[in-house]
């Protein structure tokens, strides 16, 4: 089992977390609603236990904050929208519930794309999240709120939501690791959702080790919730620290290295390099026709599943939408019955082809984004901005339409000093594999060590 390392106390933790936020998010607009004073009394009281030589978690001291899609008793979840202004949930979420047991300090809710449904974080609401690598580019999402607080240390974790790639966007954008986990592994229950069928909760951190110590408290099966999976957890921190010798990694240079920027392939061939010095065979493998996969779950699945979610509130209250997520939401009341049909039929035929490739290797690598943040356009967007953000979301809607375990892990950096991210996908359930591949190389690299400057003062 991987060695944790010696924590700080929950208090000094907290307060350095709080101070970060206060630092920070004037210009980040990164946490949506802080909770300083739940978080210094759970801080408070981790830490008093703790003098009495308690055990108090796998996760005590460690401050969190969680997407603002998700429940917390008591707080309010608004999903980024007005319309959910006042929505102060009842009962906390599997996760949430999950965390605190496990003694985690949630220091506030995280901002986000409106209705968790845009890979920017530009949402008109509440502010458009920034990257604290440099705030005037966008943090990614729809988890942007997530990644941005973990980049300026508001938080030690965090808590995602992914449905076409929402952890792994942001994670790639902001430098830190974010895991999306199989379909039914972690339970929704008590989140906003975009697509049922796709929709997934997860953990982000700086460090691989950190993500998997997250999803060792919250993975599990949950009998309230309908897509959760009863089905034993791997011991991912059992495994983590296992050599990657005589693993087979698959790789397709083919659409998912080719427009690129060159500061990403040259991160990813020295990716390679890395596994291969660690004893990793890469495999080059053919994986047909997956850049289908963007356009069929992105352009019509996922469209027609988001109308159909907001279908009243669209009818009666278009005003209180943002623009983007108003026009893109009814372009899904044109999918036709037919299209969604063949859509999920193409996802059926290629989930059976990843069964073949994943006989013969171990695990995929691909790039996350094709590129670092791109500059923030507010008020400014054209077709131009638009066809910037389709290309975000290139590289991570086929692990999600095949619903495998996917993981964003930092590799670099690009020439305007943003971070580059790489994507790790096993089998399903096979959690574990991805987060030893990426346990592995963040042991023999730096990149996810390194932070953002500091803001002036």
């Amino acid at each position: 089992m991987t060695e944790v390392a010696p924590m700080q106390s929950a208090t000094a933790a907290t307060e350095q977390a709080l101070a970060a936020i206060a630092s920070w998010n004037p210009s980040t607009k990164a946490m949506l609603a802080p909770l300083p004073e739940q978080a210094r009394q759970t801080a408070a009281n981790i830490s008093r236990r703790q003098e009495r030589g308690e055990w108090c978690g796998l996760l005590a001291g460690m401050t969190m904050s969680i997407k603002d899609n998700i429940d917390m008793a008591g707080v309010e979840t608004t999903a980024g929208s007005t319309i959910l202004k006042g929505n102060i949930a009842n009962r906390d979420a599997f996760i949430v519930e999950r965390l605190k047991t496990a003694g985690a300090v949630i220091v506030g809710k995280a901002n986000l794309h409106e209705w968790v449904f845009g890979p920017t974080s530009q949402s008109t609401h509440y502010g458009p999240v920034r990257n604290p690598w440099d705030v005037n580019r966008i943090p990614g999402g729809s988890s942007g709120g997530s990644g941005a607080t973990l980049a300026a240390g508001m938080c030690q974790g965090s808590i995602g939501s992914d449905t076409g790639g929402s952890i792994r966007i942001p994670a790639s954008f902001c430098g830190v690791s974010g895991l999306r986990p199989t379909i039914g592994r972690i339970s929704c229950r008590g989140s906003v959702a975009v697509s049922q069928y796709f929709d997934t909760v997860g953990p982000m951190a700086a460090s691989v080790a950190d993500v998997a110590r997250i999803f060792t408290v919250i993975a599990g099966h949950d009998p309230d919730d309908p897509m959760s999976e009863d089905r034993p957890v791997q011991n991912v921190l059992g495994l983590i620290d296992r050599p990657v010798r005589g693993l087979k990694v698959g790789i397709q240079k083919r659409w998912f290295f080719e427009n690129i920027d060159p500061a990403l392939e040259k991160a990813l061939d020295d990716a390679i390099a890395a596994y291969r010095g660690l004893g990793v065979e890469i495999v080059e493998v053919d994986l047909g026709d997956v850049e289908r996969s963007h356009e069929l779950l992105a352009f019509k699945i996922v469209l027609a599943d988001a109308y159909n979610v907001h279908k009243e509130r669209l009818e009666t209250r278009p005003q209180d939408f943002g623009r983007d997520v108003y026009s893109r939401a009814m372009l899904g009341k044109d999918v036709k019955g037919h299209e969604y049909a063949a859509a999920l039929r193409w996802g059926e035929s290629f989930r059976q082809r990843l069964r073949q490739v994943f006989g013969s290797v171990d695990a995929l690598l691909t790039p996350t984004l094709p590129f670092g943040a791109p500059l923030a356009q507010i008020g400014l967007e054209g077709d131009a901005w638009f066809q910037t953000v389709r290309q975000i979301t290139r590289y991570t809607f086929w692990g999600a339409f095949a619903g495998v375990p996917s993981m964003s892990v930092p590799c670099g950096f690009d020439a305007n000093g943003m971070p580059l991210g790489m994507q790790i996908a096993a089998p399903w359930f096979d959690e574990a594999t991805v987060l030893r591949l990426g346990h592995a190389y963040q042991r023999i690299t730096e990149h996810h060590l390194r932070k953002p400057a500091a803001l002036p003062s």
